[in-house]
């Protein structure tokens, strides 16, 4: 079901909302998303069938919104292919619900994008909620095994990120994509649910001619862990992002560089109880391997750019320097 009480605005770009009990955070995100200097031409709330009135609060306090409940949990993959396919603009954005924006945020990106045509995703300054002053990434990065972290995470902003850069991936917590190019290499794989789905489909966008990129300027401040935190726990989300990890890494490299990823994960020295949570990971991969390697086939088939041209891109250690 669409509500639609929307009126047209300045930019040729949806916003979409992926939310699942999240109604604390939402006047606080809906109004920052009011005050934008550049306003969407549409707003899409996609809820994932919450159970703490999240869509009536929508409906009551920002009728503009169109709400788009599930009849279930869609997960973040799932829910952001869906804002692509309903929206019919150049651009569209997504956000969690645990953000709040500066009223530059989305002039800055969709600004960023019209650049250059081969931009298929723009990364946020995202800040700390709590801690305002330090970051909470600027475009994220990937070691070789496939382990991913934000840039710049933790650090006291000082302006280091304030150049635009290349990036591996953008968060999707708050970036903007071409729909095209999103829709056109295949949206956000389903079989991830939620993590690292950014991750998957922003390599895919390399692999195929495009690029990602970050714009300082546009500012997010994300209260951090705040549904993860909740709900799961850190490390739920971290065995899960692996779990995935270990299926983008199939689909992705070529084949050298994926013989030795996981040989190099194999080897990679855990605690025993650690270690057992990777094996059950590779027997989640090992399970869909057939519907993996289908995938893979796919990629490669149209890869405009070999991994020697993406190794600047893909950091060359086995370590991570973020611990959450």
């Amino acid at each position: 079901m669409v509500t639609d009480n929307s009126a047209a605005g300045g930019a040729d770009a949806t916003v979409a909302i992926i939310n699942y009990n999240g109604v604390r955070f939402l006047d606080e995100l809906l109004r920052s998303l009011d005050n934008q200097t550049l306003q969407p031409a549409e707003i899409l709330f996609i809820d994932n069938c919450s159970s703490d009135d999240s869509v009536a609060y929508v409906r009551a306090h920002f009728p503009r919104v169109k709400t788009m409940p599930q009849a279930s949990n869609l997960g973040f993959a799932k829910a952001g292919n869906l804002a692509a396919r309903s929206s019919d603009r150049r651009f569209f954005a997504l956000l969690n619900t645990d953000i709040r924006l500066d009223p530059g945020w989305l002039s800055a990106l969709v600004s960023r994008a019209e650049t250059d045509r081969s931009i298929a995703a723009v990364a946020s300054k995202l800040r700390l909620y709590a801690e305002p002053q330090k970051l909470n990434g600027v475009g994220g990065a990937m070691n070789y095994i496939g382990y991913t972290w934000d840039r710049g995470m933790f650090e006291p902003d000082s302006g280091q990120y304030d150049r635009s850069d290349d990036v591996l991936f953008a968060s999707a917590g708050a970036a903007l994509f071409s729909r095209a190019a999103f829709l056109g290499c295949g949206g956000f794989d389903e079989r991830f649910f939620m993590y690292h789905e950014d991750v998957d489909l922003c390599w895919r966008f390399w692999i195929q001619g495009y690029r990602v990129v970050t714009e300082p300027t546009a500012v997010a401040f994300h209260h951090f862990g705040g549904s993860t935190r909740e709900a799961r726990g850190f490390d739920w989300r971290e065995l899960t992002g692996e779990r995935n990890n270990m299926r983008a890494l199939l689909k992705n490299y070529e084949i050298r560089n994926l013989a030795t990823a996981i040989w190099r994960l194999i080897l990679l020295r855990q605690p025993a109880r650690r270690k057992a949570a990777q094996l059950r990971n590779f027997a989640w991969n090992l399970y869909r391997l057939p519907e993996t390697l289908a995938e893979r086939r796919r990629i490669q088939t149209r890869r405009r750019r070999s991994d020697a041209d993406l190794k600047h891109l893909i950091v060359q250690s086995p370590h991570v320097p973020i611990r959450l």
